[in-house]
């Protein structure tokens, strides 16, 4: 009897770990059409089947619908109404639930605006949907972006953008949001920072040469903007939530800043520099339409003087840029996470309070 017992005992810790390892990994979501998604996945362990159900809600608290039972991985559903941001939630046969979304949101006003959510941190837990969103210039935002973007409900918007480019092309929210203008200016307006810029164009630089000057520019975003990075942090920390924070672009500053949330919260270095490239392909995919174009004009003139080469290299999210930003970082603080301390004032009582806000449980 006792080897009987023991025999279950140990057929029912193997299903519980095939269960418990039991996952939906890989997730993907595309919006193909205003009512239709393509959505990409992987299952593991014991899982051959799950429920897909879609909502409005980024918590799928409330109004949350079925919409699809399904042992493929790769289907097309349709959920919502044109201009609504949907949420889908998967839930295998085993395993946990999880959530996916669009990452790039489909403005006709700003060709990068994107939410940070679903990326996995190293301890398992996820980044929250719905709660932190970077972008580029809002200026040139429609009426029909004003309906999407009010759905969204973001409290907090942090502009890194400096005067001098504010007063070119004037920031613009939802007429009547009740939001935060949060004014944390980098960059540009920095005597040096043009200085340098105007003598490095004056000299007509390869490609290699202003790849080797936007390095320099990327340490002094770490090391010189600490205090508005700090701010933002700030910030997260506090009820007012959603959050958005943006620059010209929404490439460099912003791209920088996105970099020491993801680190912060746990993001792997290298899921932190893919998200970063992702800025490439999003401005490639917009450079025919005319919020691309106007965005480019709010970089300033400059850009426009350059030729096809150097403008490409000002324009890329190229990793390398971050990735020499993190080893000057190591270099003179020993890591991130003293970085994290002693610059950007985010102790490690901090950063448990923004897990918890941030992070799925």
């Amino acid at each position: 009897m006792s080897g009987r017992i023991a025999l279950a005992a140990v057929a029912l810790v193997l299903c519980s770990c095939s269960v418990a390892g039991a996952e939906v990994v890989n997730l993907s979501c595309n919006q193909t059409a205003p009512t239709e998604y393509k959505l990409s996945f992987s299952l593991t362990g014991d899982s051959h089947e799950v429920q897909i159900s879609a909502s409005t809600d980024p918590s799928g608290e409330r109004n949350l619908q079925p919409v699809l039972k399904t042992s493929e991985t790769s289907v097309t559903v349709h959920a919502g109404k044109p201009g609504e941001r949907m949420y889908f939630f998967l839930k295998p046969d085993h395993g946990a639930m999880r959530e996916v979304s669009i990452r790039r949101l489909a403005l006709e006003g700003t060709p990068n605006f994107r939410d940070l959510g679903g990326y996995e941190t190293t301890d398992g837990r996820f980044v929250r949907w719905g709660l932190i969103y970077r972008s580029g210039v809002l200026t040139y935002l429609t009426p029909a972006d004003y309906g999407y973007l009010g759905q969204l409900g973001i409290r907090v918007v942090c502009d890194f953008r400096t005067q001098q480019e504010n007063a070119a092309s004037p920031e613009t929210w939802i007429p009547e949001a009740h939001v935060e203008h949060v004014s944390l200016p980098i960059g540009t307006d920095n005597k040096n920072t043009n200085a340098s810029m105007q003598q490095v164009l004056a000299t007509n630089p390869s490609p290699a040469q202003l790849k080797a000057w936007m390095t320099t520019v990327y340490s002094d975003f770490a090391f010189k903007a600490a205090p508005q990075y700090s701010t933002v942090f700030v910030q997260l920390e506090k009820d007012p939530l959603p959050l958005l924070y943006h620059c010209s672009a929404g490439k460099d500053r912003t791209g920088v800043f996105s970099a020491f949330l993801l680190l912060t919260l746990g993001v792997p270095e290298e899921t932190v520099l893919q998200d970063y490239a992702l800025t490439t392909s999003y401005l490639r995919d917009g450079e025919s339409t005319e919020a691309n174009h106007k965005m480019m004009a709010s970089s300033g003139s400059s850009l426009s003087r350059l030729t096809p080469e150097q403008r490409q290299v000002l324009m890329a999210a190229d990793p390398d840029y971050l990735r020499s930003t993190l080893r000057a970082i190591d270099t003179k603080y020993g890591s991130f996470d003293n970085y994290r301390r002693t610059a950007l004032h985010v102790s490690d009582a901090d950063v448990e309070t923004l897990k918890q806000r941030l992070l799925t449980p």
